[in-house]
């Protein structure tokens, strides 16, 4: 028996018969209606090749009564994304959304404030990816009243609606159209170089 109170056998249990599957009132496999819950230390790989690490997540066990086919759901998919953030130092998502909640501020309020991206907060808060150490020290910035006041006042005195368009224009080249310009345009044609030379 290991210090987290699984023996080796129990180990190699876990490892070979859960497979994650969605939140499911009844059984995957046979359908039967009579889950029982446990909880149980997950030990999980994350990362690829050399640089992988062994985690752990104390996770809900799901085990149907009628085959004893035992899985992993939704909610231990979220307490394993905790334990990588935890692992990182970073914020998990709960965490990200309630900075956000405490604002009172839409996904898209706060993503205008703060200058992130509104796709990043997205994934973010829902656990789909993590965020760099540099936005998690923004983030944890931005938890602050004060701080996110100063920056919606700069925000609002920064980009009034005439400067939007402006910016948005000022990303592509304008070229004006002359009579010299249509011209050289008409002139202008492909040829083959190497068969003849251009007249």
């Amino acid at each position: 028996m290991d210090p987290r109170g699984l023996n080796t056998q129990q180990q190699a249990h876990s490892r070979t018969r859960m497979r994650v599957v969605q939140s499911a009132p009844s059984c995957p496999v046979c359908g039967g209606e009579g889950i029982k819950t446990t909880w149980s230390i997950h030990e999980f790989d994350y990362g690829n090749g050399e640089p992988s690490v062994e985690l752990q997540a104390r996770v809900p066990v799901r085990q149907c009564g009628a085959c004893e086919f035992e899985y992993l759901d939704e909610e231990a998919e979220r307490l394993k994304h905790i334990a990588v953030c935890d692992h990182f130092g970073v914020l998990p998502p709960d965490e990200i959304r309630r900075i956000r909640e405490d604002h009172g501020m839409t996904r898209a309020a706060f993503a205008h404030a703060s200058g992130l991206g509104e796709a990043s907060l997205n994934r973010w808060e829902n656990g789909l990816s993590i965020q760099t150490h540099a936005n998690d020290r923004y983030l944890r910035l931005l938890a602050h009243p004060e701080i996110m006041s100063r920056l919606q006042k700069f925000t609002a005195a920064r980009l009034p609606e005439n400067r939007v368009a402006g910016v948005v224009a000022g990303r592509f080249r304008v070229v004006e159209v002359t009579d010299v310009l249509r011209k050289e345009q008409a002139a202008f044609r492909l040829c083959r170089v190497a068969l003849r030379a251009c007249t």
